[in-house]
């Protein structure tokens, strides 16, 4: 029902519209009553013509010159309807006329005065990719890259009915839609005057596609995007010695400069998203070493600089700490050895921290560094020794009892747990009154009981085998 009272609306305006315009002048010239009210129309020499409300119609029998006049003055005027219909009807009447380049061009402004700015972009991109000599093209670049800038502000695309110029549906802010904008200004002109703040737009419009949705239809795909683009605005726009500086340098600097802590930034928020993603923290701390060591003299960025390494001993913080969380983990199941491993990784870090010029973290530094020595010089020997004395008469009980599998588990267990230094085994043992000379014969003995159970797990398996 609604779709038929759409198209009974359509027919009837149509219907309204539709008349012929039989006046003639006092020398029996056709002439045109001025103003008109718009519609489709017959015009003897002319053909069926649909105009625009407000539209005169003698401007179809007007030469360029004429148009030209009549389409500057509607802009001046800011009768947009008149303006883009009087620019088309020249361009589609004289489609090679040197002015079809400024008619292109008031298409595009009659869309950014209705705040279709994406469609006036599409006409920009238009203009230059038919008329490449066009010598107003700095002045197009500038127009589509302050459309391209109003989106990155958020503003909400919207979609244009067909067949009409003023009616819209909004259809939200999309900075993936503003990403492909910005892509077009750099292929357009990889080096032009707005090449790298257009690739540096790139980089921005997809951090912001991060948000999503009101926080939902966020892709992780953006943070690839985005420091793809701050990549390749480093790589193509960094001054290297040799370089022709440009007029701009300065504000390209800037940007560099401004991309390779973006990336860093991005490399971390990964990093510290969900389940810590080491790969991305290293990364990401190469990306601030890198900042830091090529901007390390240059006064103008000794706050950033500053920021960096301040940032970089953060990011060995939480390392340390994640690594205490792995030890303990593996604590808490028992797996000394594997503990051991992640305690010892940790003062390694922590000689990374930079806490004469950061004292802030030299507390905490000083901590975790204690906490894991203890571990390391006392209460790992001690807990593993203790797990000794424990598993191997459960080893024992298990070979007596014919169960080859439990007890090789157990003495495994029982062999990693020994391996340490006789000085550290002796310390722990004291420390916690333990049987040293038990200790000791357990080492000698459970080398012994490895291979005895495996070989009888071997003969096990082979009469399980079947006979040929």
């Amino acid at each position: 029902m609604a779709r038929g009272f759409i198209f009974l609306l359509f027919v009837l305006g149509i219907l309204l519209g539709c008349q012929s315009d039989n006046t003639e002048s006092s020398r029996g010239e056709r002439t045109v009553k001025e103003p008109i009210r718009g519609g489709l129309k017959y015009y003897e020499g002319v053909g069926w013509r649909y105009l625009p409300w407000g539209v005169e119609a003698n401007i179809l029998t007007n030469n360029n010159t004429q148009l030209l006049e009549y389409t500057r003055e509607a802009m001046k005027e800011k009768r947009f309807s008149e303006a883009m219909f009087a620019a088309r009807y020249f361009i589609k009447r004289t489609p090679t006329a040197d002015d079809v380049p400024e008619m292109r061009r008031v298409i595009a402004e009659v869309y950014e005065g209705r705040g279709f700015e994406e469609y006036a972009f599409k006409e920009y991109q238009k203009l230059l990719d038919a008329h490449p000599g066009y010598e107003k093209t700095d002045d197009v670049f500038a127009r589509m890259h302050e459309i391209a800038k109003v989106y990155l502000n958020g503003k909400s695309y919207r979609w244009k009915l067909p067949w009409q110029e003023t009616i819209y549906i909004p259809t939200g802010s999309s900075m993936g839609e503003t990403a492909k904008l910005y892509t077009q200004i750099v292929t357009n002109a990889p080096y032009g005057a707005y090449a790298a703040q257009s690739q540096y737009g790139v980089g921005q419009a997809h951090e912001r596609a991060l948000d999503g949705f009101w926080g939902f239809l966020a892709s992780e795909d953006e943070y690839y995007k985005a420091t793809r683009a701050y990549q390749l605005l480093v790589d193509r726009y960094t001054y290297r010695s040799g370089d022709a500086p440009r007029a701009d340098q300065e504000e390209i600097d800037e940007m560099v400069a401004q991309a390779r802590f973006r990336s860093a930034e991005l490399f971390e928020k990964q990093a510290n998203e969900g389940i810590y993603d080491q790969s991305m923290a290293e990364r990401s701390l190469s990306a601030y070493s890198d900042f830091a060591d090529i901007y390390e003299k240059d006064k103008k960025r000794a706050l950033k600089v500053s920021e960096a390494k301040s940032r970089m001993n953060a990011m060995y913080l939480e390392r340390a700490r994640g690594l205490r969380a792995i030890a303990l983990f593996y604590e808490k199941n028992r797996q000394w050895v594997a503990a051991h491993t992640y305690y010892g990784q940790i003062e390694q870090v922590l000689l990374k921290i930079d806490i004469v010029n950061y004292p802030e973290h030299e507390e905490e530094v000083a901590t975790i560094r204690k906490f894991a020595t203890k571990r390391l010089d006392e209460d790992l020997f001690r807990l593993r020794l203790i797990d000794v004395l424990q598993q191997y008469p459960q080893a024992q009980e298990y070979e007596k009892s014919d169960k080859p599998y439990s007890a090789q588990r157990l003495y495994s267990k029982v062999s990693l747990n020994l391996d340490m230094l006789p000085m550290s085994m002796e310390k722990a043992s004291v420390s916690e009154g333990l049987d040293l000379a038990n200790l000791k014969q357990i080492k000698i003995n459970v080398e012994g009981d490895l291979n005895r159970i495996q070989k009888l797990i071997d003969q096990r398996e082979a009469e399980k085998r079947p006979k040929n």
